[in-house]
C-alpha cells in the first residue's frame, strides 16, 4: 500500500535526522498527509505520540554510545538537543531507570528499535506490525446478557450494575467479553460530544457476551438474555490520549481521534463503508482485575464501527 510506505518513509527521515532538530513539517510531507493526520495514525497504531517516540529513539542512540564510546555526557546532550547535561541527565533516567553514569558502568540499560510498519491480513484481522490496527468481525446469532439504564451519568451506573452482577454470578468473567452502547446517542438531542463536557442524561446499555448452553433459556443467573449486535463491525482500539482540563481521560474526545484514523483506514482498504445511519455504533470495555475489585480503571478500550461491503 502506497500509503504504508510514506508512513516508513517518514520514519526514516526521522532515524536519519535523530541527531538533529526534527522538522515535523517535513515529516508531514514525507508522508503525504497533513501533520495532524500522521500525528493521529502513529499514536493510534504505537500507543505513543511521535515526539514521545523521538525522545525514547535518541534515548536508546545515548545508552548505546555510552558503552561504546568516550564520549562526554555534556556532549552527548548538545548532540541530542538537550540545553543542559541536567536536563539530559534527568531524561536519561526516566526512560533507563538508571543515570548515564550507571549505565556506563554497569551496562544496564533500555533498547527501543527504530519502528517500521507493515500490513497483514489474515483471518480478517488487518494488522500493522505486531499491533492490531483495525480487524474486521462479522457477528451473528450471538446472545448477551444486557443492563439498561436512563439516567444522570448512565455509563458508569450500567458498568455498575454489569460489574456486581458478573462478579456474583460468573466465575470466568476476567475472560468474557464486554459491550456497552448509548442506543439514541451521547446527548438526548443527538448533539455532538464537546471537550470537557459533563455527562448528561441518556439511556446506556452494558452487555456481556454469553456461551454455550448458556444460552438455553431467556434468563442467565437471574438475568433476561437478549440478541447481540449483529453484521459487519470496524473494531479498532482507542488509544487514551486525549485528556480534560483536571488530567483526567476525555474518553469521548479519545473516540473521535479513534474514529478519524479508523475512517482513513476504512477509506485505504476498499470494498466496504460505514453503515452508522441504520446501525450504532459500540464501546468494547478491556478491564482489569481490580476494575472487577472496584478499585481500577479500564485496561484498554475498542470501538465498534457498524460496515456494510459495497
Amino acid at each position: 500500500m502506497e500509503w504504508l510506505d510514506k508512513m516508513n518513509d517518514a520514519l526514516r527521515y526521522i532515524e536519519s535526522h535523530i541527531e538533529e532538530k526534527i522538522d515535523y513539517a517535513e515529516i508531514a510531507r514525507i508522508a503525504c498527509c497533513s501533520m495532524s493526520r500522521f500525528q493521529r495514525m502513529f499514536t493510534f497504531a504505537t500507543d505513543i505520540t511521535i515526539s514521545e517516540y523521538v525522545r525514547r529513539r535518541r534515548m536508546s542512540l545515548s545508552a548505546y554510545e555510552l558503552l561504546n564510546s568516550d564520549i562526554k555526557i555534556i556532549d552527548l546532550a548538545l548532540k541530542y538537543g538537550y540545553e543542559s547535561p541536567e536536563a539530559f541527565t534527568r531524561a536519561f533516567q526516566t526512560f533507563h531507570g538508571v543515570s548515564p553514569t550507571s549505565v556506563r558502568k554497569l551496562g544496564i540499560h533500555n533498547d527501543y528499535p527504530p519502528i517500521s510498519f507493515k500490513i497483514t491480513i489474515n483471518g480478517g484481522n488487518f494488522n500493522m506490525g505486531t499491533k492490531p490496527l483495525v480487524r474486521i468481525e462479522e457477528h451473528s446469532m450471538e446472545r448477551v446478557v444486557s443492563f439498561d439504564v436512563d439516567c444522570l451519568a448512565p455509563e458508569e451506573a450500567a458498568w455498575n450494575m454489569l460489574r456486581s452482577w458478573v462478579t456474583e454470578n460468573v466465575s470466568d468473567y476476567k475472560a468474557r467479553r464486554y459491550i456497552g452502547c448509548a442506543p439514541k446517542g451521547h446527548h438526548p438531542n443527538g448533539e455532538e460530544h464537546h471537550h470537557d463536557e459533563e455527562t448528561g442524561s441518556h439511556e446506556y446499555t452494558a452487555q456481556m457476551f454469553i456461551f454455550g448452553d448458556e444460552e438455553e433459556n431467556a434468563i442467565f443467573k437471574d438475568s433476561h438474555i437478549v440478541d447481540a449486535p449483529k453484521g459487519l463491525f470496524l473494531i479498532g482500539d482507542v488509544a487514551m490520549t486525549e485528556f480534560n482540563d483536571d488530567k483526567t481521560v476525555d474518553i469521548g474526545a479519545s473516540m473521535q481521534k479513534a474514529y478519524g484514523v479508523m475512517a482513513e483506514c476504512l477509506r485505504d482498504m476498499g470494498g466496504y463503508e460505514f453503515d452508522l445511519k441504520e446501525r450504532t455504533f459500540y464501546e468494547e470495555h478491556i478491564f482489569s482485575d481490580e476494575w472487577f475489585k472496584g478499585e481500577g480503571d479500564l485496561a484498554g478500550f475498542k470501538l465498534w464501527l457498524p460496515i456494510k461491503k459495497i
